[in-house]
C-alpha cells in the first residue's frame, strides 16, 4: 500500500519535470525580467477587473516556486487563477501548461499528505482548500488516484462551525452527498447568525447557497434572507468587516444578492480592500491575496460547481441531481458515458441470517459504494456505519449496531453479487468484493451484501 502511495509520488513528480523542460515558444521560463517573472500580461480587454486586482494576479505568479507551487497556498492560489483564467479574453493568469505543472506540484502535495497521515493528520480545512482547488480544475476530488477525498473529508466532521462550514462546502461544490444532518447544522448556524463570527456566518452563507442549487433543496432558499441581512447590516463605518478576510469573504457570501443592496454598500466594501493592498500588489500573503482576488473579480467560490467541466447533459444545464449526486467533475479516467445506475445494498447479521434488511438506491455510475453507503445511512438508520480511515481508504468495523469482534472471529464482509443474496443459498467467499469501499465503483444492476458472521 505504501508502496502504491510513492509510486504516484514518483510518476506526478516525474510528469511534472517532463513539462518544465519542455521548450515553450512564447518566452524562455529563465528569463529574468520582471516581464518573464509574471508572465501574466495583463489584457486591455480586461475592464471588469480593476488595477488591483491585475496588480494581485501578477504578484501571484511572482511567489511562485521552482517546484511551481506556492507552498501552504498552492490550492488556494491555484483555485484563484483558475477561476481567472475562466474568463475568455482575459489574459490575466498563467498559460495553460503553467497551471497543469502547478496543478501537478498540488497532486503530490495531496498525495504525501495522505500517505503521511497517522503521523501528521489531515485537517478538515486543509483537505477542503484542496478538494475546492481540483474542483475548479474539474478534477473530481472523489476519484482523486483512486483515493475518495470527499468521503474522508466527511467522515472528520469539523468541530469548529467555520471549518464544519468551509468542508461542506467544498463537498457540495464537488457535487458529492450532502447529509440531512449536515445540512441542519448549517441552518442551526444561520439561524443564530448574530451569535457566530462573521467569517462562520459568510462561510455557512456559502455553503447554503451552494446546497439550494440542488433541486431537492430549493426550498431552503428562504433560509438565506435573515442571515445574509444580518450579515450585510454588520459592515463597519470604513466599508470593511473588522479585517481584510472577512471582508473577502462577505463580498464572495452576499455577491449577486442585489436585494441586500438597502442593508450595505458594496462599493464601500470593496474600497475598503483596495486600500489594504501593498504596493507590490499583495495582501500580506499569497493565501489571502487569493481570497480578495475572488472577492473583487466577481468569482467567489460560489461559482466552482456551475463551471463548464465539458459537460453537456441535460442535469447539468439545469441544475438536476439524482440523490444527492450528479455526474463527475473528472476531465479525466472515465472512458465511457457518465449514467445514472441503479443497484440494491443488502445488510446480514448471523451465519444464519437473523437479520435481512435491503434498500436499492440510484446514483451516477461508477460512484463508490462509500457514497452509497452514506445514501443508505441517510434513507435509512438501520445502515448507520462507522469506519476507520487508512492511507488506501476507510474500513467499515460497525455496521447496524454491530461492531466487528476479533477475539469471537466476527467479521463483516462486503461481497459484490450478480443477483440480490437469498439467504437459502448464501454467496460463496469468492464472491467477496476484491476493493475496499473507496475504491469499489458502482455499475448497473450490482447487488452489494455486507454480512455480519463468524469465520
Amino acid at each position: 500500500m505504501y508502496v502504491s502511495w510513492v509510486a504516484a509520488v514518483f510518476t506526478l513528480a516525474t510528469l511534472a519535470c517532463s513539462e518544465e523542460l519542455r521548450p515553450s515558444s512564447n518566452y524562455d521560463f529563465k528569463e529574468t525580467t520582471e516581464a518573464s517573472k509574471t508572465t501574466t500580461q495583463v489584457s486591455d480587454n480586461a475592464d471588469k477587473y480593476g488595477t488591483g486586482v491585475k496588480k494581485a494576479l501578477a504578484w501571484l505568479i511572482t511567489q511562485r516556486g521552482d517546484d511551481w507551487g506556492w507552498r501552504n497556498d498552492t490550492p488556494k492560489v491555484l483555485t484563484a487563477l483558475q477561476l481567472a483564467a475562466e474568463e475568455e479574453a482575459v489574459g490575466l493568469s498563467p498559460a495553460r501548461h503553467e497551471i497543469e505543472l502547478s496543478s501537478k506540484q498540488m497532486e503530490i502535495e495531496i498525495v504525501i499528505l495522505l500517505w503521511r497521515h497517522h503521523d501528521v493528520p489531515i485537517t478538515p480545512p486543509q483537505l477542503a482548500k484542496y478538494c475546492l482547488a481540483l474542483s475548479s480544475l474539474c478534477h473530481d476530488p472523489r476519484q482523486f488516484h483512486g483515493h475518495d477525498l470527499i468521503g474522508t473529508l466527511q467522515h472528520h466532521e469539523a468541530t469548529h462551525d467555520l471549518e464544519f462550514a468551509y468542508a461542506t462546502l467544498a463537498a457540495c461544490t464537488a457535487r458529492a452527498h450532502v447529509r440531512k444532518k449536515q445540512i441542519r447544522r448549517l441552518l442551526d448556524i444561520a439561524n443564530t447568525a448574530k451569535d457566530h463570527n462573521i467569517d462562520t456566518v459568510a462561510m455557512t452563507i456559502l455553503a447554503l447557497r451552494c446546497i439550494v442549487k440542488d433541486h431537492r433543496h430549493r426550498n431552503l432558499q428562504h433560509s438565506l434572507r435573515r442571515p445574509s441581512i444580518s450579515l450585510a447590516r454588520q459592515q463597519q463605518p470604513d466599508g470593511g468587516f473588522g479585517n481584510v478576510f472577512n471582508t473577502a469573504l462577505v463580498l464572495q457570501a452576499l455577491q449577486d444578492l442585489h436585494e441586500l443592496n438597502s442593508h450595505w454598500n458594496k462599493t464601500a466594501a470593496r474600497a475598503y480592500l483596495e486600500s489594504r493592498q501593498d504596493p507590490d500588489g499583495a495582501f500580506t500573503d499569497p493565501g489571502l491575496t487569493s481570497d480578495v482576488i475572488l472577492a473583487l473579480s466577481e468569482r467567489s467560490l460560489g461559482v466552482i460547481r456551475n463551471m463548464d467541466c465539458g459537460r453537456h447533459d441535460s442535469d447539468y444545464e439545469n441544475n438536476v441531481e439524482i440523490d444527492g449526486l450528479t455526474k463527475s467533475l473528472s476531465s479525466h479516467g472515465n472512458d465511457s458515458e457518465i449514467r445514472n445506475v441503479t443497484v440494491t445494498y443488502t445488510l446480514w447479521v448471523g451465519s444464519n441470517v437473523t437479520e435481512n434488511c435491503t434498500t436499492t438506491i440510484t446514483a451516477p455510475r461508477n460512484t463508490s459504494f462509500y457514497t452509497i453507503m452514506q445514501m443508505a445511512m441517510d434513507m435509512d438508520p438501520h445502515f448507520a456505519f462507522e469506519a476507520s480511515e487508512w492511507p488506501n481508504g476507510h474500513y467499515v468495523h460497525t455496521l447496524a449496531g454491530y461492531k466487528e469482534e476479533p477475539m469471537g472471529y466476527h467479521y463483516w464482509l462486503l461481497y459484490r453479487l450478480p443477483e440480490l443474496p437469498d439467504p437459502s443459498a448464501p454467496p460463496a467467499n469468492q464472491l467477496v468484493a476484491p476493493v475496499g469501499v473507496d475504491d469499489l465503483l458502482i455499475e448497473e444492476g450490482d447487488h452489494y451484501l455486507f454480512w455480519y458472521k463468524k469465520l
